[in-house]
């Protein structure tokens, strides 16, 4: 792409080294000050958006508030909203929605948009794909976001000799995760991209030869990597793994430490600009909190105490200033760690993540009424059976279809998995549908969620809650 565009990307990854130093220096303060920092950048945030966001400036100057805004007098703002209101959200006059899609469709690798910006869409697994764009300084603070999770996880830019590192995940570059590893291709690591939507067999084979020291990828596709490990057809020793976009199960955590002998992290990242990852303590995710905010609240949107499970996530980020991303829903469901981590930083942890309030299932009570039934309910059950490699839950309307990928021989057990399903719902109250099992040898393509794949689905129209 030419000599300016080289020196575009070696820059950006310059700022974002620098970046990477000035985040693990704010690992080192008292709680006391993260606070005072975080206040002082949202003020910086919230009095940029009110003068230049014409959608923000309209409804302060609306409002006739006389005073500059607090987090709480700005509303929330979900997916459909940003994207409706796209052109008079963002704070440049030349971004448009339509044309930033254009440029989408035509995105090969890690190309500028109007020489300064990087445009990303979100995967759509909720059923509406969002999209983000970021400055240059703005993506180099995402760089350093990725730079700081290698870091946690072991992986330390020039402590090791070029380390090699593998990415199993999206295949297409307007994915977050894909296009950080694509920038940050430039020599600081040995980078292999495996798209999670290639056969296994392939797989296997780019494993072997590659042998890397770092592994990351979706949990189900790990699942199936290990197994392949166990039969003999690959042949890795991985130092660290690394999970993210999908939940992380004890059990499948506790399989990857036996079978390779490793470090396990389990990272949590959004489109949006929020990151959590795990230390070498463990016991949960480390919010990135200098770079954004995190309100874990309720169905009424009222806040919860540390340590009770969220139905959804506001997140406000403070170094996007592009495209302001204030109070912004996403669904998945934490809770936070009352305690403080014993290495000592600042940041909160996340202790638990219970899936996505879209992945609630609506039975039918035994006592009348819907029955709210969390994904944990079918995560306990279908974990619980060692020899089920891969399933996914469908609500359909003629009852539940579990569809279920068997280790070879354990055909059986899928009499015994209906049963400890049925006996599951009906100690929760509900009036348990049909349960319909199906034997696959794989599941869904992931081609159209970036990879990722929804373990649970509903096909019903739900009530609004």
């Amino acid at each position: 792409m030419g000599q300016l565009y080289t020196l575009r990307r070696l820059g950006d990854l310059a700022r974002a080294l620098r970046n990477y130093q000035v985040l693990i220096r704010h690992e080192r303060w008292p709680r006391a000050k993260l606070e005072e920092w975080q206040r002082r950048r949202l003020a910086d945030l919230l009095t940029w958006v009110t003068r230049r966001s014409p959608f923000y400036h309209e409804l302060f100057g609306t409002h006739e508030m006389g005073r500059v805004p607090t987090l709480q007098d700005f509303p929330i703002m979900d997916k459909k909203t940003l994207m409706e209101h796209f052109d008079r959200i963002v704070t440049d006059p030349r971004l448009h929605l339509s044309q930033l899609q254009e440029h989408l469709a035509q995105l090969s690798g890690d190309e500028y948009y109007l020489g300064e910006y990087r445009v990303l869409t979100t995967a759509g697994s909720s059923g509406q794909k969002g999209v983000f764009v970021y400055s240059r300084s703005e993506w180099s603070t995402l760089q350093a976001a990725g730079i700081r999770i290698g870091a946690l996880t072991g992986v330390v830019p020039f402590t090791l000799r070029r380390p090699r590192s593998v990415t199993v995940g999206a295949a297409s570059p307007l994915h977050l995760s894909r296009r950080l590893a694509i920038s940050l291709d430039t020599g600081l690591y040995h980078v292999k991209l495996l798209p999670a939507t290639i056969p296994i067999e392939d797989l296997v084979q780019q494993l072997n030869t590659f042998q890397p020291h770092f592994l990351e990828g979706y949990p189900s596709m790990l699942a199936l990597l290990v197994a392949e490990q166990l039969q003999g057809c690959l042949h890795i020793s991985p130092r660290i793994i690394c999970t993210s976009g999908e939940a992380l199960t004890k059990e499948l955590r506790q399989r990857l430490r036996a079978v390779w002998r490793c470090s396990v992290f389990d990272v949590y990242g959004t489109t949006e600009g929020l990151f959590a990852a795990e230390c070498s303590f463990g016991g949960g995710m480390h919010l990135f909190e200098d770079l954004g905010l995190v309100e874990v609240v309720d169905e009424r949107n009222c806040p919860v105490p540390d340590g009770t499970p969220g139905h959804k996530i506001l997140f406000t980020s403070l170094f996007s200033f592009t495209q302001p991303v204030i109070r912004y829903e996403i669904s998945d469901m934490v809770a936070l760690d009352p305690e403080p981590c014993p290495c000592g930083r600042p940041l909160r942890r996340i202790s638990s993540i219970n899936g996505r309030s879209d992945d609630i299932l609506y039975l039918r009570g035994q006592a009348g009424g819907q029955v709210a039934v969390h994904p944990i309910h079918f995560w306990d059950v279908l974990e619980s059976c060692g020899d089920i490699r891969q399933y996914q839950v469908v609500h359909e309307p003629d009852g539940i279809h579990l569809r279920l990928v068997f280790q070879e021989g354990k055909e059986g057990m899928a009499s015994s998995v209906r049963e400890l399903l049925a006996q599951q719902l009906h100690t929760l109250g509900v009036y348990c549908p049909p349960i319909h099992v199906e034997l696959v040898t794989t599941l869904g393509d992931r081609s159209h969620n970036m990879g990722k794949r929804k373990n649970i689905i509903s096909n019903l129209t739900q009530p609004t809650r």
